[in-house]
């Protein structure tokens, strides 16, 4: 399956290369088979190291799930899926240069989730990317908080 348009302007807009698309898209095609859901968002976490953008994991969402493809630059595949639907107990923000309404080149972005499941997920993001992760936040976290 191939993934979504918009998936693919998001990718190219962080900076991915054409290597870098083509992992993410086997990725999204292996999620894709198993995921009884239709996979809705993507997420590249990523952190600023002397003047460049290392990426570290993928993520993926559905209405119900989470996805991680870990340090998904490198040759070994670690995949992990996890309910999320109403499973969120705690989650933790840490900013850097960043207003939560419109990135710069200097803004960081950390967040820290905790499951129900005794579970956590690490997602960062850099410069434009934290907006990005700002919308997956209030999407598929502030939405899941277990009451």
């Amino acid at each position: 399956m191939k993934m979504k348009e918009g998936f693919v302007d998001y990718l190219k807009s962080i900076g991915l290369t054409e290597p870098l698309l083509t992992k993410v898209e086997t990725i999204y095609a292996f999620f894709d088979k198993i995921c009884p859901d239709d996979i809705q968002d993507i997420f590249i976490s990523d952190r600023p190291e002397q003047e460049k953008r290392i990426y570290l994991s993928v993520w993926f969402f559905s209405k119900r799930y989470a996805m991680e493809a870990k340090q998904f630059t490198q040759d070994v595949d670690n995949f992990d899926i996890l309910p999320i639907k109403g499973r969120v107990r705690y989650y933790n923000i840490e900013k850097k240069k960043y207003d939560f309404a419109k990135a710069t080149q200097e803004s960081e972005l950390y967040l820290k989730v905790s499951f129900d499941t005794g579970l956590y997920g690490n997602l960062g993001a850099s410069q434009e990317n934290c907006d990005h992760l700002r919308q997956i936040m209030k999407k598929y976290v502030l939405a899941n908080l277990k009451e």
